[in-house]
Order: C-alpha cells, then sequence, then structure tokens
C-alpha cells in the first residue's frame, strides 16, 4: 500500500512538473503556435469584426497592446500579466480544460461547467465571468456601482474631451453597449441573484444625461425592444454578432442624426453556421459548441439618406469591430482604434470628422476615466 502511494505521488509529481519545464522550452523553441487559424477562420473572423487588418497589409491581425503602454504598468501588473501569458502558453492547456470543463458538464447532466472565465446559462448560453476584466458579474449583480466621484471624473473627463475637440472642428460622442447578460438577463443561472437591478452602464447613462449635454448613447432599450425578432448576442460568445451592432448604432442615428432605420430594412448575409465563440473557446468546449451563425452586414442595403460623407475615427474595445463593420455602410471612411492602443497623435493620422469613444460597460470604470 505504502509502494502504491509512493509511486503515485511521484507520478503526480512527474506530471504537474513536466507540463511547465515542456512549456518553457517549446516557449524559447521558435514554432508555431499551438492552434493557428484556418484561412476560413480567418475571413469568418474578419467579417464578423473581430479581426482588424494591419495597416501596412490587407492580412488581418490580431489585436496586441504595444510594448510602450505595458512599461506604464505598474509593476504588480506586468508580474501578473507575465504569470497569465505564461499560464496561457502552457503545454497542452487547452485539452487539460476541455477535458475538465467537459467532466463537470457531464456529470452535471449539462448544467454546469468548471471555469474561471465563463459561466453556463440556460438555453446553451454562455456568459463572460472573469474577475480580471471588470468583475462583468458584479456588474450584472449591480454590487461594484461608480461612486460619486467616478462619475463626476469621468463626466469632466470626457466633456473636456469633446469641448478640446470641438476647437478642432471634430465631433466628439460617448457610447456604452451592454453586457450580453443584462440583456438576456433570463438565461442566466437561477444561482446569481441580483442585488440592484441598475449595472454601471445604466448609472452612467443616467449621470451623463442629469449632469451634462454630451450625447452618450447606452442602447439596452433598443436592444431589448429588438431580441425577441432576432438574436442579438452570440449564444457562445461574449458579444453582440452584427444584428445587435446594427440596432446599437442605429440607436446612435437617431440620438445623434435624428434618423433611424429597422433592422428589416436591410440585409445581413450567413458567413458561417457553426462558429464557436470566444466563451467557448475559453473554456475549452469550442468543438462542442458550434451552433453560433454569424451575420455580415450588406452594406449595400444601408439607407443612403443616412450616410454621412465623413471620416469616422471609433475609439472603442472588442465590440469595437462589430460596430464598425456596420458604420463602413454609413461613413466615406472608418477607423477602429483599441483605446489601450489609443495615442493623441491618431487624431492627426486619421483627420477624422468624427469620433466616437465606446468601452462595453464592465470594463468602462478605469478607462473613461483616463482616456
Amino acid at each position: 500500500m505504502k509502494n502504491r502511494d509512493k509511486w503515485i505521488t511521484i507520478a503526480f509529481l512527474v506530471f504537474i512538473l513536466t507540463i511547465p519545464f515542456v512549456s518553457m522550452v517549446r516557449n524559447l523553441m521558435p514554432q508555431q503556435q499551438e492552434q493557428q487559424l484556418t484561412e476560413a477562420e480567418k475571413v469568418i473572423l474578419q467579417n464578423n469584426g473581430t479581426m482588424k487588418e494591419d495597416a501596412d497589409s490587407e492580412a488581418p491581425t490580431e489585436e496586441t497592446v504595444p510594448s510602450a503602454q505595458e512599461e506604464k504598468q505598474p509593476l504588480f501588473t506586468r508580474i501578473q500579466n507575465s504569470i497569465n501569458n505564461f499560464t496561457n502558453g502552457l503545454f497542452g492547456r487547452t485539452k487539460l480544460i476541455a477535458f475538465n470543463t467537459g467532466l463537470t458538464s457531464f456529470l452535471t447532466g449539462g448544467t454546469y461547467i468548471e471555469s474561471t472565465q465563463v459561466l453556463m446559462g440556460k438555453n446553451n448560453m454562455f456568459f463572460y465571468k472573469t474577475e480580471l476584466d471588470g468583475h462583468p458579474i458584479w456588474d450584472y449583480m449591480g454590487i461594484n456601482h461608480f461612486s460619486d466621484e467616478e462619475l463626476a471624473a469621468i463626466a469632466a473627463n470626457m466633456t473636456a474631451t469633446r469641448d478640446h475637440l470641438a476647437e478642432k472642428g471634430i465631433e466628439f460622442y460617448a457610447m456604452c453597449v451592454p453586457n450580453k447578460e443584462i440583456i438576456y438577463e433570463e438565461n442566466m443561472p437561477d444561482t446569481i441573484a441580483r442585488v440592484d437591478d441598475t449595472s454601471r452602464g445604466e448609472q452612467l447613462a443616467a449621470y451623463m444625461k442629469e449632469n451634462t449635454d454630451l450625447v452618450f448613447v447606452y442602447p439596452k432599450e433598443a436592444l431589448l425592444a429588438n431580441k425577441d425578432q432576432t438574436q442579438l448576442y452570440y449564444t457562445t460568445d461574449s458579444h453582440c454578432n452584427q444584428k445587435g451592432a446594427f440596432v446599437n448604432m442605429q440607436e446612435f442615428f437617431r440620438e445623434v442624426y435624428g434618423t433611424h432605420a429597422e433592422l428589416d430594412s436591410v440585409r445581413f448575409d450567413e458567413n458561417a453556421t457553426d462558429y464557436a465563440g470566444d466563451l467557448a473557446g475559453m473554456a475549452g468546449l469550442a468543438d462542442k459548441y458550434r451552433i453560433d451563425t454569424v451575420y455580415v452586414f450588406d452594406k449595400d442595403s444601408a439607407d443612403r439618406q443616412q450616410y454621412h460623407d465623413q471620416v469616422l475615427l471609433f475609439v472603442g474595445d472588442s465590440f469595437g469591430g462589430f460596430l464598425t463593420a456596420v458604420c463602413k455602410g454609413y461613413y466615406k471612411e472608418v477607423h477602429w482604434e483599441h483605446p489601450d492602443n489609443f495615442k493623441y497623435s491618431m487624431y492627426e493620422e486619421y483627420d477624422p470628422d468624427v469620433v466616437i469613444w465606446e468601452r462595453q460597460s464592465a470594463t468602462v470604470r478605469n478607462s473613461w476615466i483616463r482616456s
């Protein structure tokens, strides 16, 4: 019995130590990543709005945060990011995650998965639950509201930015996109109770309306009004699809320009019917949950009366790709930059007529204050 326990312990230690050792060796060797996107997958992601085109090439590239930005981060944050990067590159990580989530799903009859980033809801709908990117579940529960000081700081920053750009002849607008769980609350697990129905996005929108004259678009009501007509967010992804993005941008046009178009007035092509989104990938269940349809907005179907012969600079998070995909049907030229990558010199580089500053409501706290 003792020998058996000893060999079990030795085997376990070898298994645990081998993974980081092999990972370090692989990271030192020039080779392709464990999972490479196929050309078909790249086309889907580019049309979907989740991949950008490199400035020097027509080939799509994934977003990266420049090293200069990383150097400005606190030491603890840089250490945490280094640890996260190492764990993300662990040998066999995807297979181990898939095994763990698949096992917990099997043992619970498909009602629960063990994941630090993904929450399984009803009707196979996945939600983002990480604690490293804005605490979206806390936002849904209503337990991490802005303080009065934070609201005042965001308002002062946004209005000062608007006034500064107005001197350059640039229109400036702000936009906040609701989290998926705010729109599809009925698919959230019953174990997640809401303490307060007001999310940070709603809180900020109300404050901006009451205390500033800044145009601040929060399209929650428009999304709720259209969600029974068609699916607006992916089941397996944290983002809205392009139909949802269309609803969001039409609400923007309503508030800014006084024009509006309904969903059934434009066309969407089905780019894929077996799409597995970012949440399915995080949970290691992409192969099992290829259940989403990718809709691509047909720019030629856009109402030309809504067209603006202007250059748009869209400074937004990952939702920005979906939103700018729709905007390309309504503006002469559209550029998308992530807030983490944004530099003041880009105002000169792109020479925009219109700037939209957008953030998804769960991650809105720091980025709006420091923009």
